[in-house]
């Protein structure tokens, strides 16, 4: 299973709010004068990376002239609104003209200062910047002034330049920074989403939420988790985590209890094996296109596993764990192993035999999560763990993955490693550097890589263990 939810976390694959299509007369509401900077920043793309959908009610902060307040007003549509604010009137009052010429109704501008953007207070679905925050010369003040504006499930999304396409006349803003300012403002910055736009990062920052005992309590976590799902079987088709927070809302919960419980269940997406499947069979289930940037992962074999099983006599047993679509499994059957995959998603499985059949091959595709397998004892020649989210920590676990090889067995491992900064979630299972090593000391490691490199999902390059080891005959 690819490791996409935390490179581009809900951001990319459950967006920050509900998808939409894009309003047909999106294309003619650009002006000839704004071509370079959609050219670099396309507004469609952004609201896409997003989740920019109807009826959301939006904050933009330094609207400006309104090159992407058009494009959200008409992505929101006649139940949403749109708070244009900006610190220059002259370049409201042209925002005020351009919208009546555009037919576009739900354009409120606001004038701001550089420390106070006046949003109305508690009505924000959530407060957007393109192109500002790095100008900004009061930005903490700035940032707190934000905090009452927003709803319960609020959040403040940012589209800022990396620090080398970033003017001289700005500041450059790296994800510390960021962090750090966010902090000092009473925010968490909760999602970095990087190289998805050409010299631009997304920044997703949430109100900070109160750190009390019983978010650590694995019970009571679970407890909370097991009342979302509940929720869930009652909810309308496709809802999420906002939609849960507007009915604790409604319940009159205080604003930050409704955070505090949003902030655990989204983290337990990658926790809980009823949150992974939520996340990839709606990914899996959509028609793959080979192309990176709209799968949102490489559809092809893993690189590395390749590579390693050219130097791997063919033949045998082999587990494919977190198999996903298949990709690498249905590899491993076309050099004539005899295949098992497991994952948790449904929908993968179903695409992994549709294509072994497709190919004239055998595979058997199991549902079970990877603690609940029976791995079994000296079972596989091959284990191939790559990009899966298995706890390889774990000693238990990983004495039974050990056990289940045969003397002479191979394992073939890829995954991303622990970073000190902005580090993966626990639920990734990402080894720290140098550990995946000390793990298998008692086999004989044939290739052993710890490199920053591109992932199979995109993305800038991020800290990945390669290895193949074989099991001691002794």
């Amino acid at each position: 299973m690819p490791v996409l939810i935390i490179l581009a976390l809900l951001a990319a694959i459950s967006p920050v709010f509900p998808q939409a299509q894009v309003p047909p007369a999106a294309a003619q509401l650009s002006e000839p004068r704004e071509k370079g900077a959609n050219d670099l920043q396309p507004p469609e793309q952004v609201m896409n990376l997003i989740g920019i959908g109807p009826g959301l009610i939006i904050g933009e902060v330094g609207a400006g002239r309104g090159r992407v307040t058009v494009h959200l007003a008409a992505r929101v549509g006649e139940k949403g609104k749109i708070y244009a604010n900006d610190i220059d009137e002259a370049a409201l009052a042209y925002l005020k003209e351009r919208c009546q010429k555009n037919g576009l109704n739900n354009v409120e501008t606001i004038l701001g200062t550089v420390e106070d953007a006046r949003l109305p207070r508690n009505a924000l679905d959530l407060v957007f910047m393109s192109w500002v925050f790095h100008h900004v010369s009061a930005p903490v003040p700035l940032l707190k002034s934000l905090i009452p504006s927003l709803k319960p499930w609020g959040a403040v999304i940012m589209v800022e330049p990396t620090p080398a396409f970033t003017e001289s006349s700005g500041r450059a803003l790296t994800p510390d920074r960021v962090r750090e300012e966010a902090a000092s403002a009473g925010f968490t910055l909760d999602t970095v989403l990087e190289g998805r736009l050409k010299g631009d990062t997304i920044y997703v920052l949430r109100p900070a939420v109160p750190d009390v005992p019983e978010s650590h309590d694995p019970s009571k976590v679970r407890a909370l988790w097991l009342e979302y799902l509940a929720w869930l079987k009652t909810a309308k088709p496709g809802s999420s985590p906002r939609d849960y927070a507007i009915s604790l809302d409604e319940q009159g919960l205080p604003v930050q209890e409704i955070r505090r419980r949003v902030q655990i269940i989204r983290g337990q997406f990658t926790e809980q094996p009823e949150g992974i499947e939520m996340i990839y069979d709606p990914l899996y289930s959509k028609p793959l296109t080979g192309v990176l940037e709209q799968d949102g992962f490489k559809t092809a074999p893993n690189a590395f596993l390749v590579e390693a099983m050219k130097t791997i006599p063919a033949g045998g047993k082999a587990l494919d764990v977190g198999a996903g679509m298949g990709r690498n499994g249905i590899h491993l059957a076309k050099l004539g192993w005899d295949v098992t995959g497991i994952d948790l998603s449904a929908q993968g499985l179903a695409v992994m035999r549709a294509g072994a059949e497709k190919a004239g091959l055998k595979v058997q595709a199991v549902k079970t999560s990877y603690l609940d397998f029976d791995f079994g004892r000296q079972a596989w020649d091959l284990v191939a763990m790559i990009l899966s989210w298995a706890p390889i920590e774990d000693p238990a676990f990983l004495a039974r993955v050990k056990d289940s090889i045969k003397p002479g067995g191979y394992i073939v491992f890829e995954h991303v490693t622990q970073r000190e900064k902005n580090p993966f979630a626990p639920g990734v299972h990402a080894p720290a550097p140098g550990a995946l090593r000390k793990m298998f000391a008692d086999f004989d490691i044939l290739i052993y890589r710890e490199l920053d490199d591109y992932g199979d999902w995109g993305g800038p390059p991020v800290g990945h263990v390669r290895m193949v080891a074989r099991k001691r005959a002794s």
